[in-house]
């Protein structure tokens, strides 16, 4: 097959339904796995199960968002759709604000990488050197274009839900049920203050608004997007019971990273434990597609924005300003945490909310053109 040119190439990357559902899985629980028992014991504490499926349910209605845009318009990205949708101005500056959002949350994730791996490996690395680590390897998956580390992803997300699954059935002779009593004994509403956080965190998968133009579309691909939710509601609900299970509420909350507190109750044969070293090469795989999808997202968002021709060539430049970002965007853990506590209406402004402004617009736009067509 002869190619017309780059831009021609670029249209016919395609990737699968299982690599578009292992990008969703990774994207959205990533991260969030180490620390989201703790968080989220904070606002809802032995409840803290109900926060997971509510925010479970908010990514589904995410996800399908981000499915009826693409059904609308089959052929362009978030960043074309604003542009599309809302004209050059006003849907230029919401573009390029995506583009910012991608290019944050690529150094947000960077850092938390580092800050894992300052904190409960090794703290007397300087914290620069893992920055500069996760930025290389990151930019090396980017540099190759978005079929390879879909492809990566699909052999990551098998050995992640495989090794999550295997960590919570292992302790399974240790748990303690009652922990879990009273049941929503304050009612099903004052759990939800935490919410916006629970929601922010499976909102992660909007990744895909860049993606999902490029999926192999079958008959089953809303069905992959669906079940991509329901799975990372699994493992991180199964993430939350575990803890509580074994810790208690109150005690989950003050772990640093509890799902690293859980695995080092494991032993087998009485002698085999400390199977810590399989949670960080998970973590870090996770960590590395996490970091990637958001890091070619943004270089797309920015050459549609701005029209670049050789994105290639801004590959160098953003990966060193991520790593100077990532650095001196907070002091530390607490600060980081933070954040992420009580900025999750940023994430989801982004995330949920704008792209069903976009939605409206477009399921607006094709009312009025069907109206002019049959009158």
């Amino acid at each position: 097959m002869h190619w017309k040119g780059r831009n021609d190439m670029e249209r016919r990357i395609t990737v699968s339904n299982i690599q578009l559902m292992s990008l969703i899985v990774i994207s959205s629980l990533g991260t969030s796995s180490l620390y989201a028992p703790a968080t989220l014991a904070r606002y809802a504490e032995r409840n803290s199960w109900y926060l997971v499926l509510a925010g479970g349910a908010v990514g589904l209605l995410n996800v399908f968002v981000f499915l009826w845009l693409n059904r609308l318009h089959p052929d362009k990205s978030l960043i074309k759709l604003c542009m599309h949708l809302l004209g050059p101005l006003l849907g230029g500056v919401l573009a390029l604000a995506f583009a910012f959002y991608f290019l944050d949350i690529t150094s947000w994730v960077l850092r938390e990488f580092a800050q894992f791996f300052t904190i409960a490996l090794n703290p007397v690395t300087p914290q620069t050197w893992y920055l500069v680590a996760g930025a290389v390897m990151c930019l090396y998956a980017v540099y190759h274009g978005l079929e390879v580390f879909a492809r990566v992803s699909e052999i990551i997300f098998f050995v992640t839900a495989i090794t999550f699954l295997a960590i919570y059935l292992l302790l399974v002779n240790q748990y303690s049920p009652e922990y879990l009593l009273p049941v929503l004994e304050e009612g099903m509403i004052k759990p939800l203050n935490g919410l916006i956080l629970s929601g922010s965190w499976f909102g992660d998968l909007m990744c895909i608004s860049m993606v999902i133009q490029h999926v192999r579309k079958t008959k089953r691909t809303t069905a992959y997007a669906t079940g991509a939710v329901g799975i990372t509601t699994l493992l991180m609900l199964l993430s939350v019971l575990s803890c509580t299970m074994l810790f208690g509420a109150r005690a989950t909350e003050t772990f640093t990273y509890p799902i690293v507190s859980l695995i080092q109750n494991i032993k087998l044969f009485r002698n085999i434990e400390r199977f810590d070293a399989a949670l960080v090469a998970v973590w870090v795989m996770s960590s590395f597609v996490k970091i990637t999808v958001y890091f070619w997202a943004a270089v797309q968002g920015l050459k549609e924005v701005l029209r670049i021709r050789k994105p290639r060539l801004f590959l160098l430049p953003l990966a060193c300003g991520f790593v100077l970002c990532s650095k001196y965007k907070v002091w530390g853990l607490i600060e980081l945490a933070s954040f992420y506590d009580k900025q999750a209406l940023y994430f989801l402004s982004f995330q949920l909310f704008a792209p069903s402004l976009l939605l409206m617009v477009a399921l607006i736009r094709k009312d009025s053109h069907n109206r002019r067509v049959n009158s």
